[in-house]
């Protein structure tokens, strides 16, 4: 794949850090560039930065807050409206909030932006997913959940909040969700998921929260870390490097597969979080639309081993 023309890709959070950097590395290999960002001036402002170094670049940016379930499924459906097929899907946008936070859906907002939007995204979008002669799903995960644990009772950590705690459970659940969903998929499918630590980064996620203390605590930890250009290669790799096309379900670091903690692959733990997140989309659940094969079904995705 690493030849992207002709080839369409979603990349969401692409207005800065890691999720700028991969939909500029994208652009310029060729790919019909999707990005996704909140805010339509900062989106703009991209997608002229995108352009000044790539001239010919197919790029345009569609504005959503994904902590809003009903912006994600409003974002899928315009993406559907235009797009006979999909190749590559970054699920890269992310927030770390040090104050407990609700989205407009009453979910944590961590676990709504971190975790549930990709979640909920890759489901709207897999009738193109599946168009695609090969496809790939990214998530962006991150060391921290090796510290991470599902609150299963109280997912939404209203008991003695955390935010640290919160961030950890949200990068855990995004990795679980990529574990689970190629279980689903089964062998022989033909998309592929991965989740990857891009490694300590210096962007800019955990100085948006407002109090100083943590923009300081922040600084100091991002100041021992890589650049934003340099994680988003190893997330591009991902999404384009013809070798590892059926090495599905996997947990990559700097281009190779790295052991997860081992809450991230206990099958059990997996599909309780799926059947958790299932019922945390609005509705009361995922399920099938007009928008779907007709014989596929989200919730119950083929339950090969």
């Amino acid at each position: 794949m690493n030849d992207m023309n002709g080839r369409t890709c979603v990349v969401t959070g692409a207005t800065s850090g890691i999720g700028f950097e991969t939909a500029l590395i994208l652009a310029r290999s060729g790919a019909r560039l999707i990005g996704v960002g909140r805010d339509p001036a900062r989106c703009s402002a991209a997608a002229a930065r995108i352009r000044d170094p790539a001239p010919g670049a197919d790029v345009r940016f569609e504005i959503a807050d994904l902590s809003s379930q009903a912006e994600v499924r409003s974002l899928a459906a315009r993406i559907r409206d235009r797009e006979p097929r999909l190749d590559v899907l970054v699920n890269n946008a992310g927030l770390f909030t040090f104050r407990r936070a609700e989205s407009a859906d009453g979910i944590e907002m961590q676990l709504a932006v971190n975790h549930l939007a990709g979640f909920l995204l890759t489901h709207e979008l897999m009738p193109l997913l599946e168009a695609a002669p090969r496809a790939r799903v990214v998530f962006v995960s991150s060391g921290s959940h090796f510290h991470g644990r599902i609150r299963f009772a109280d997912p939404g950590r209203r008991c003695l909040y955390s935010g640290l705690s919160a961030y950890e459970q949200s990068k855990l659940a995004v990795l679980m969700t990529s574990v689970e969903l190629a279980r689903r998929l089964g062998p022989g499918s033909t998309i592929d998921t991965f989740a990857v630590d891009p490694g300590l980064v210096r962007t800019e996620i955990g100085a948006k929260d407002g109090s100083p203390i943590v923009r300081w605590v922040w600084g100091l930890r991002a100041g021992r870390g890589i650049d934003a250009r340099e994680a988003a290669a190893s997330v591009v790799w991902l999404a384009m490097e013809p070798s590892i096309e059926g090495a599905t379900g996997r947990y990559w670091k700097e281009r190779q597969v790295v052991p997860s903690s081992r809450r991230s692959t206990d099958p059990e733990a997996c599909r309780r979080l799926w059947d958790l997140s299932d019922s945390r989309c609005e509705n009361g659940g995922l399920h099938p639309r007009a928008c779907c094969q007709p014989d596929r079904n989200w919730v119950h995705l083929s339950e090969s081993a």
